[in-house]
């Protein structure tokens, strides 16, 4: 690996191309400025690139929208080069200026355009995952790239009524549990005094999909958290021959990226310094609330059989069954002791639903699978009690920590990645000899978001700086006990 300054990157080369027009190289005399965006949150990759126009380039050509840029770059992190393929979606702001005009073209995934042209008709059935691979194939989106995904644990039935397949796949988030999902507890009468004719409820859900430049990314919150050194909540395949196969979860882990104090000496390699953190999130109580993270009771009523039902659901009787970055042992209990004794065990979110287990079933027997009578029941039974308060629980967890993290260029890292960093402690240093980080908030997080900078118009040939959005559901690093969540 070349020794090199941490943050120096190389435009190698930029093709413009479409179809019926030649293609054209985009030199570094052109491109300005050049910035990557992935996100756990979102099902395409987007990109911007800033261009420098003294040929009158974007009449001549002309860019109309739908060209292919592909990027090739050099960075320090790697000897072979990163790659970048996207699509003109859009032209920015152009600004004019004597003989020179300054515009960004906006850029995403080919995916991203022909997915607003897509409208899927037929019915659909199976495991979640099988349904995001079949829109991302030749029938729909027509995708190329790798897809690593995780089947869910239940199956379901669908009707799409003309839906865009990224809609449909949104759709499927929320009604999609991990196979590892525990449900198990006494669900015959409510520990809740608050509401004690309410059924007990428990376990998590939630998934994400997302695009990287390494692929597509169909995962539970519970597997991207998951930093077990078997890999508890990572689904593996099994070969022939008996043998674990590699993880579908591709998330690498990085670090420990280390925050420095100012005007100290820096030796050795200067690539995993912080260069500053902010930390947007640690506690929003009210919308925490407001969200039904930490309790919430469910109504269903069953309009087939006119059964109705409520359940309670409160985090901290699965909290022990999901993983975490942290190492905090419990959510945190929040007393308050002129109003109430404990915030987290009364429900602050009523939710009301219909029920159906027979939508897709014909049979003259009872469909709810549930049902110790039932023979013959449904395979696409209704599971909202088992998804519906614990994915939105399991989602609002994971925004326990969020922090913004701005770093030396490392085009390597993804979303859905684990990233250790190391906060200094600021207490005062004859306090910070005994411990010199802050416990609380270093440790594992998932990186929410990147965006990668490149800027051309810095450094001899140009400088690439990341920035990364965190997130966690706990606090803490690995084997010292979190202060929080601790009676």
């Amino acid at each position: 690996m070349a020794e090199q300054h941490s943050s120096e990157a190389r435009l190698i080369r930029c093709i413009i191309s479409r179809d019926g027009k030649e293609s054209k190289s985009l030199g570094s005399d052109m491109i300005a400025a050049f910035t990557v965006y992935e996100s756990i949150e979102s099902p395409f990759m987007a990109a911007q690139l800033t261009i420098s126009d003294s040929k009158n380039f974007i009449n001549d050509y002309p860019i109309q929208g739908g060209e292919t840029i592909n990027m090739e770059l050099k960075t320090t992190f790697s000897d072979l080069p990163i790659e970048y393929s996207f699509v003109v979606s859009k032209i920015g702001v152009r600004v004019i200026k004597n003989k020179t005009q300054v515009y960004d073209l906006i850029l995403c995934s080919p995916e991203a355009l022909v997915n607003e042209v897509i409208r899927v008709q037929d019915p659909l059935e199976g495991n979640p995952e099988a349904i995001v691979i079949k829109m991302l194939g030749n029938e729909y989106l027509n995708s190329t790239k790798e897809i690593f995904s995780e089947p869910s644990k239940f199956d379901i039935r669908l009707n799409p009524s003309k839906t865009r397949p990224f809609d449909i796949i949104a759709k499927l988030l929320r009604k999609s549990v991990s196979k590892l999902a525990s449900f198990a507890g006494d669900s015959s009468s409510s520990s809740n005094k608050n509401n004690p004719k309410a059924k007990p409820i428990k376990g998590s859900a939630g998934f994400f999909f997302w695009e990287t430049r390494r692929g597509y990314n169909f995962f539970s919150i519970d597997s991207l958290c998951d930093t077990s050194e078997n890999g508890t909540f990572i689904f593996k395949d099994e070969k022939k021959n008996n043998k674990e196969a590699k993880p579908r979860l591709q998330s690498k882990s990085w670090g420990p990226y280390m925050e420095i104090i100012a005007n100290t000496e820096i030796s050795g390699d200067q690539r995993f310094l912080i260069s500053s953190a902010e930390f947007t999130t640690e506690i929003d109580l009210m919308a925490s609330l407001r969200r039904g993270k930490y309790c919430s009771l469910m109504v269903f009523f069953n309009h087939s059989t006119g059964q109705y039902d409520e359940y309670v659901y409160e985090i901290k009787d699965s909290y022990k069954n999901m993983a975490h970055l942290g190492y905090q042992d419990s959510e945190a209990n929040i007393p308050t002791d002129n109003l109430t004794d404990d915030l987290t065990v009364i429900p602050s979110r009523v939710m009301s639903m219909m029920l159906d287990h027979e939508s897709w079933y014909n049979e003259p027997g009872i469909a709810n699978p549930e049902d110790p009578n039932a023979k013959d029941p449904t395979n696409f039974a209704d599971w909202q009690k088992y998804y519906a308060s614990q994915g939105i629980a399991r989602a609002q967890l994971l925004k326990n920590q969020e922090c913004n993290l701005n770093i030396p260029g490392n085009p390597e890292i993804c979303a859905g990645d684990k990233i250790d960093i190391r906060i200094q402690s600021k207490l005062a240093d004859e306090l910070r000899k005994k411990e010199m980080y802050d416990l609380e908030s270093s440790g594992v997080y998932l990186v929410k978001e990147t965006k990668q900078k490149y800027n051309f118009l810095e450094g001899d040939n140009g400088t690439l700086k990341t920035v990364l959005g965190l997130c966690r559901d706990s606090y803490g690093v690995k084997n010292v006990p979190s202060n929080h969540g601790n009676k």
